[in-house]
């Protein structure tokens, strides 16, 4: 192979690059005099011209580059990509049988060590979320190694808006083997039936990261308890709570009318339709409503979405994040639970917490925080790449 491009890193910004991060950011490095390709294969060099690792370009993106390996012996290839695939599917066989093995993560972008690349498993459907425009080249080969391992009815393949604006590329949806499945996927998880919409779901279709937070909040909530679902979505918390535990109501509240359908069709299919009142509002406009009328619950859980896309909206979202739990704390009966999430990775775990903190001293309560919870196996984390542990999920008494 000819010898590759050099990207050097821009000794001004040499403290902002963090050993075997993935992402370069366009303001970390210098901008070659002729542009590389999307796509291209590059070689990042700090500015004493030492190599640091491989990667792909982008000169549409603000991650100018990502790495995919630290080894100089190691080009970016079909094989190596193969080979990742295959790593990746050999720990989710790991994790043991039944559910977890019907529906699941197999591919975990960067904590898989291939950035830009995720892929869920539904029942016999997969789906391939891309998010970066460099992988394109590499799609054949994904899509031959996830058939070789799992021999699926379909594999779709997903670029949402965000995505497309961000790397240069059209927001598309569309299947790349087999046909559109004529109606939703059944899945199940924590013995509820789900129905995944693969064509109109958000992201690969259903949040799979929750699974085990949901049967904790189950677990902690006390019988006969009155609970509040904020950002219910599709049902997730409320309807795993109906079903593993005896509750005196539940409420589940989410802006979105596509969502609250789904949610109630969740409820008809598990037999428990009577068990939650469904309503559609913005959540900071329930949780006020609520504490205006002294409304008083045992759980509450917050589930909101992403509020921190970048770190200039790390203390807005701190704020949002506070305002919200200080909300739900009042409403909380002595003793109650709260379950409360972030899936914002920009957002730190210690961030989260001192926001709790700072919730529990304003409204004069005391927080006890009996776990600190993350996503669902099948989404690891690594150490390299903060964001990976992008989801944090608190179960606390308030005294």
């Amino acid at each position: 192979m000819s010898p590759l491009r050099q990207i050097i890193l821009n000794s001004q910004n040499k403290h902002s690059f963090s050993g075997n991060h993935p992402w370069i950011l366009a303001n970390s490095i210098i901008e070659p005099a002729s542009t590389p390709r999307v796509g291209e294969q590059v070689d990042l060099v700090n500015y004493e011209n030492k190599w640091i690792g491989r990667g792909l370009y982008n000169p549409n993106s603000r991650i100018r580059l990502r790495l995919y390996t630290w080894d100089a012996t190691e080009f970016i290839t079909n094989e190596l990509i193969a080979k990742r695939i295959d790593r990746a599917v050999q720990l989710r066989a790991r994790m043991g049988n039944g559910s977890l093995q019907q529906s699941l993560r197999v591919v975990f972008s960067e904590a898989d060590q291939l950035s830009g690349l995720v892929v869920d498993k539904y029942a016999e459907h997969l789906v391939i979320q891309l998010t970066a425009a460099a992988l394109y080249p590499f799609l054949d080969t994904i899509v031959d190694r996830l058939f070789h391992h799992y021999r699926p009815l379909t594999i779709s393949l997903q670029v949402d808006e965000r995505t497309a604006k961000s790397e240069g590329i059209p927001q598309e949806q569309r299947f790349l083997t087999g046909a559109a499945p004529e109606d939703s996927v059944l899945i199940v998880e924590n013995d509820l039936k789900w129905s995944v919409d693969l064509v109109g779901g958000q992201k690969t279709g259903y949040y799979l990261d929750q699974r085990e937070n949901r049967l904790a909040a189950a677990r902690w909530t006390q019988p006969n308890a009155r609970v509040l679902d904020i950002c219910c979505y599709v049902g997730g918390f409320a309807l795993t709570i109906a079903k593993h535990c005896t509750t005196s109501e539940i409420i589940a509240v989410d802006s979105s009318e596509k969502a609250l359908l789904a949610a109630k069709h969740h409820a008809t299919l598990n037999n428990l339709e009577n068990r939650i009142t469904w309503e559609q509002a913005d959540f900071f406009e329930a949780l006020s409503s609520r504490l205006d009328s002294k409304e008083k619950f045992d759980t509450i859980v917050l589930d909101p979405p992403r509020l921190a896309s970048s770190r200039d909206h790390i203390q807005r979202a701190l704020s949002a994040y506070h305002r919200l739990n200080y909300l739900a704390v009042r409403m909380l009966n002595p003793g109650g639970t709260l379950v409360t999430c972030s899936c914002s990775g920009r957002v730190s775990r210690s961030d989260f917490r001192d926001m709790l903190r700072g919730v529990g001293s304003r409204a004069h309560r005391e927080i006890q925080v009996l776990e600190e919870r993350g996503a669902a196996p099948d989404h690891p984390s690594c150490m390299s790449c903060p964001e990976t542990d992008y989801l944090k999920c608190v179960v606390a008494r308030v005294l």
